[in-house]
């Protein structure tokens, strides 16, 4: 068993529909890695007074990525499908980000500063994991837009989420053993009647008489 380097230029083997999803992929990864680095600098200095240091590996995003749709194009080989579910990808990509761990801290005394909360703390311990979260909940939700008008069904709802990235946050962190795993656990709390689902995941599902 053996490491192998792949070069980003020569992985594409010129297939093109690959390169533009790969590159909008890592464009739209990159963004969102930038602007959470960003916003926890914000909450350490409003809380603590300094700033932390958060470095982004554009190396180990783009192995993460070259990874993960290697994983992705052996399914599609394999399997009736032209092409994964958003759930699917992200849950291969998402995988392979707690694998290599492309962002860390230049500083750890954040950790360890009493005035933040526990809670607050494992954002920065954790630093990765809390973004897969990010990113897994944005895959399967359309920005967690509500279909219900219920205030009630509304607020338990907004509870049940909240809890579910706690779960998701301790499965990432202590639990984590396969993309299809996570893509299972992701893909049942897309059930919940309230939020506005990604309609990739569920279209045109197939109504049967008969009973499961």
């Amino acid at each position: 068993m053996y490491v192998v380097f792949k070069n980003i230029k020569t992985w594409f083997n010129d297939d093109e529909k690959l390169k533009n999803r790969f590159e909008k992929t890592y464009q739209f990864i990159y963004e969102a890695a930038h602007s959470y680095a960003v916003k926890l600098n914000d909450v350490a200095k409003s809380k603590t007074g300094k700033e932390t240091g958060i470095q982004f590996s554009e190396t180990l995003l783009k192995q993460s990525l070259i990874d993960a749709y290697d994983d992705l194009k052996r399914l599609t080989n394999y399997h009736p499908t032209d092409e994964p579910n958003p759930i699917k990808e992200m849950a291969y990509i998402v995988f392979w980000l707690m694998k290599h761990k492309p962002i860390r801290l230049l500083s750890e005394d954040i950790i360890f500063d009493a005035r933040l909360t526990n809670i607050a703390r494992t954002r920065y311990l954790f630093i990765n994991e809390n973004f897969g979260v990010k990113l897994l909940i944005n895959a399967a939700f359309e920005g967690q837009k509500q279909k219900s008008e219920c205030k009630h069904m509304e607020d338990f709802a907004n509870t049940q989420v909240k809890y579910y990235k706690k779960f998701l946050l301790y499965y990432l962190v202590y639990r984590l053993e396969s993309a299809k795993a996570l893509e299972a656990m992701l893909l049942g709390c897309t059930i919940h009647p309230v939020w506005e689902v990604n309609p990739i995941i569920w279209e045109t599902p197939i109504v049967s008489e008969e009973d499961f």
